[in-house]
């Protein structure tokens, strides 16, 4: 009999209906508040895929809020992740001061997942070594996915000035390879590497859900 540990990751019920409508409601007093006018309406409803964009974003932002008030965590909906990019072009298209082994950089994962993507950040507030992070992300059920983080990073450049993050991957022994995003005296910057020291306690790690 096998002894493979199973995933420990409760089912997620969705939103009911009746939940659903009664957020609705809290939408509709916004909208009343503001006082949209019949012909604002009619516009909407005639032009409604020019505003759908903005609609899911703030959507977006809601959702990720509540996610993140839950959970002490940071949910960030990533979108527009190239993944047709090379790790390279990750990098360098992130705009930030490269500190870097290039032969790192070639292994990064890319071309892998969808084009959107809900990151997870979280921090665990003490230095934590490669094996004790990898329990971590399985606590939480989720994988590393460093294309969708450098593309948070580069769609908002002033995220890791107070919240430095990071991912890993390819893990050999005790050493992982890994990218890093914060704020140094120099400027923002991004680090490549491996290491096989213990993460900082101020960094935050992100993920996506598996």
């Amino acid at each position: 009999m096998s002894t493979k540990n199973t995933s420990t990751v409760p089912e997620v019920q969705l939103a009911t209906g009746e939940q659903i409508e009664h957020i609705m409601d809290m939408w509709r007093r916004r909208l009343r508040a503001r006082k949209l006018t019949l012909d604002e309406g009619n516009h909407i409803i005639r032009n409604g895929g020019q505003y759908l964009p903005a609609m899911d974003k703030a959507a977006d932002v809601f959702v990720d809020q509540v996610r993140s008030d839950m959970q002490n965590t940071i949910v960030r909906m990533v979108r527009n992740i190239r993944r047709n990019r090379t790790p390279e072009q990750v990098i360098n298209d992130t705009g930030r001061n490269k500190y870097v082994t290039d032969s790192v950089v070639a292994t990064m994962p890319v071309g892998q997942g969808p084009e959107e993507a809900e990151l997870v950040y979280f921090r665990l507030g003490r230095y934590v070594y490669a094996d004790e992070l990898e329990k971590e992300y399985e606590l939480r059920g989720l994988k590393p996915d460093p294309q969708a983080q450098a593309a948070d990073n580069e769609a908002d450049p002033s995220f890791a000035d107070e919240h430095p993050n990071g991912c890993y991957w390819n893990r050999e022994g005790k050493m992982h390879s890994y990218i890093a995003f914060r704020r140094w005296g120099d400027g923002r910057g991004v680090n490549c590497y491996r290491r096989g020291d213990s993460w900082g306690g101020l960094c935050w790690f992100a993920g996506v859900r598996k």
